[in-house]
């Protein structure tokens, strides 16, 4: 059984759900479509730095080594590799180059997994190879990306400038860097920063990351665009002739073309591409994820079910668990009503399973509760909280939500203006911005912005609809 199993005073629905193989962390980290894969995307150019999904890291100074049997692909299974760096680092303790690969190893099993335990285990690696080689830039990049995918974009931004000062054209560090502060708001520097990147290394990595940099600036059609080239480059139809054989990785950018068309109110070309990510890996939880909102848009609500229970089952994210809560509370056929207190009871646990988990899930556990829960004085300034380590839009749209919840109209107001300042056109960020105007008797204005809302149809989860057309009177 899972820690999520054996908490006291879990739902028995909850308990009965099929276990899953990881330790007390068992949670997910947040996707998003900028940094699902992080700097794995750039491949062979990202070299030693990446977290990248290769049997063999070649590390400057190193030479490298491998255990196990290659699969057909020429890659060695996790598990193998997982046990080989294991074994090099008891029969070798002071060889940092082994413990490099080791984190690198851990935290591919997090990103392919789903496993923040992984994660944490591929942190003590590479803590254990700065311990042993204080100095070596390399260690530095690799410990920023397992800090990026677990959501500490200060450190990954720390680290891959302690990379970058010793090695100034690294492209995975670039990659961290850019990620990092583009995750933190500062929008013009992540910009100038893929700028460098484009001078090291370009390609379909690139173009994805500046799809999430256009998206998030305000233009969810060039970022569709890019989305739509970077799948281009990976599947070997780019002017550059790249291609990628790893499955996994084509799967990413059907997936990253799938969602900024989700964003974008394109409902066909997102559940196309949801379908063809799942197609190459039938446990991609950002494609399952996906699929279920078009379907809940689409009024299909049987399906939404079975996605969101099929990804629920890999790993329980708040996000899904949550979704599926409230599929569930529309479909409302007999048993649902429990069902959705379960799939609610989970997103309450996540944030008391570990100090790791409340931090990566922190801004999808505020955000539920002021769904669900009410705002109250605590919610704000856990709001706030977030918002301070990381002032992008969504925080200060958390803020806004938080805010109006608790009836303080005109903060709330002048937090969505935050949220929308620099240009971003986000169904969620529309939705609440329109109902904060209407109860601040902005009639007018919080028409245009629910409508504006809507009309982005699957980027709106069920929930939202409801209220946006219940606040139009529909």
């Amino acid at each position: 059984m899972t820690a999520l199993g054996q908490a006291s005073g879990l739902p028995t629905a909850v308990r009965r759900r099929p276990p899953r193989a990881v330790g007390v962390l068992a949670a997910a980290v947040l996707l998003t479509a900028g940094s699902y894969l992080g700097p794995a995307l750039l491949g062979d150019s990202a070299g030693p730095a990446a977290d990248a999904p290769r049997d063999i890291l070649t590390i400057p100074g190193g030479a490298p080594a491998a255990g196990g049997t290659s699969t057909a692909e020429g890659r060695f299974p996790l598990p193998e590799r997982i046990a080989f760096w294991t074994t090099r680092v008891q029969e070798q303790p002071s060889d940092f180059l082994s413990y490099i690969q080791l984190a690198v190893t851990w935290s591919e099993q997090g990103r392919l997994r789903v496993d923040l335990e992984a994660y944490a285990r591929a942190d003590e690696a590479i803590e254990r190879a700065l311990a042993i080689a204080p100095a070596y830039p390399p260690a530095f990049a690799v410990r920023a990306s397992i800090r990026f995918a677990t959501h500490d974009f200060a450190g990954a931004e720390a680290d891959a400038r302690t990379t970058l000062a010793a090695i100034p054209t690294d492209a995975a560090a670039l990659a961290i860097l850019g990620d990092a502060v583009l995750e933190l708001g500062r929008l013009n520097e992540a910009a100038a920063t893929y700028d460098r990147l484009a001078e090291v290394a370009g390609g379909p990595a690139l173009d994805i990351r500046t799809a999430r940099l256009a998206y998030l600036g305000g233009d969810p059609a060039a970022a569709l665009e890019l989305a739509r080239k970077a799948l281009i480059g990976a599947s070997g139809g780019g002017p550059t002739g790249e291609e990628t054989s790893d499955a996994v990785a084509l799967g990413f950018y059907h997936f990253a073309l799938g969602e900024y068309a989700r964003l974008a109110g394109d409902a066909d070309l997102a559940g196309a591409q949801f379908r063809a990510a799942l197609e190459l890996r039938g446990d991609d939880l950002g494609a399952l994820l996906g699929l279920a909102r078009v379907a809940a848009f689409r009024g299909d609500l049987d399906g939404a079910t079975a996605a969101l229970e099929r990804a629920t089952a890999i790993a329980p994210l708040p996000e899904s668990e949550a979704l599926l809560g409230d599929v569930l509370a529309a479909r409302g056929r007999p048993g649902d009503a429990a069902a959705s207190a379960d799939a609610y009871a989970v997103v309450r646990l996540t944030g008391t399973l570990s100090e790791l988990a409340g931090s990566v899930y922190d801004r999808a556990l505020i955000t539920f509760e002021s769904d669900h829960g009410g705002a109250d004085a605590v919610l704000l300034a856990r709001a706030e909280a977030a918002l301070a380590t990381r002032a992008d839009a969504a925080g200060h749209d958390l803020v806004a939500w938080a805010l109006h919840g608790l009836g303080r109209e005109e903060a709330a107001w002048a937090a969505s203006l935050e949220a929308r300042a620099g240009g971003i056109h986000d169904a969620r960020i529309l939705f609440h911005a329109g109902a904060i105007a209407v109860a601040r008797g902005d009639a007018a204005t919080g028409e245009a912005l629910l409508r504006d809302a809507l009309a982005l149809g699957p980027a709106l989860d069920p929930l939202e609809r409801a209220e946006a057309l219940s606040l139009l009177g529909g």
